[in-house]
């Protein structure tokens, strides 16, 4: 009987770890989806609050205060601007959001060749985004893709989490958010 009880609890905890497993994939474990090639509306990458994995925002940036002198201008990004503020707000961001925009805008032209990504918001100056939104510090951006194809937007949730976006959220049937840390 004692010999056979160490077999039982390796067998307990064979199985505990696979369904422990089998949790993490279901609650989002971003690295069994690094390899999927495509999200589903409403899910989000890793699956939990935003803020919990890229931090809460401060306070929003404006043009005229220090904050602003750390964005970014994403001029010569190959990637597609809505600008429907006409100041050129959405070019501004985070180097560390820059750098993953680049990145996505290389893998959408993989994936698609005739098609770019678009960048439909990213520093939000207006506040028109929800209290505490990581736009107002150009940490966010909402994307689509330049043909506004509703059925690319899965794939290219995905395609965000391969390029090391820190959070993605495929929102709804008309665009991704994608956010980094600071």
């Amino acid at each position: 009987m004692l010999r056979a009880a160490p077999l039982l609890i390796f067998s307990a905890l064979s199985l505990s770890c696979d369904r422990l497993s089998a949790l993490d994939a279901e609650q989002g474990d971003p690295l069994s989806k690094r390899n999927r090639t495509q999200l589903f509306v409403g899910e989000r990458v890793p699956n939990v609050p935003e803020a919990t994995v890229v931090g809460a925002a401060d306070a929003p940036v404006s043009r005229d205060s220090s904050g602003f002198k750390m964005l970014i201008d994403c001029e010569d990004c190959p990637i597609v601007f809505k600008d429907e503020e006409r100041n050129r707000s959405d070019r501004f961001m985070t180097p560390r959001l820059r750098r993953s925009l680049v990145q996505l805008s290389k893998l959408v032209s993989q994936t698609w060749p005739k098609v770019d990504l678009r960048v439909t918001e990213a520093w939000d100056d207006r506040r028109e985004h929800g209290a505490g939104s990581v736009h107002y510090e150009g940490r966010a951006a909402d994307i689509t893709t330049s043909d506004q194809d509703p059925a690319k937007l899965g794939t290219l949730a995905a395609l965000a989490v391969k390029a090391g976006f820190d959070w993605v959220f495929y929102e709804n049937a008309t665009h991704v958010h994608v956010s980094v840390k600071r």
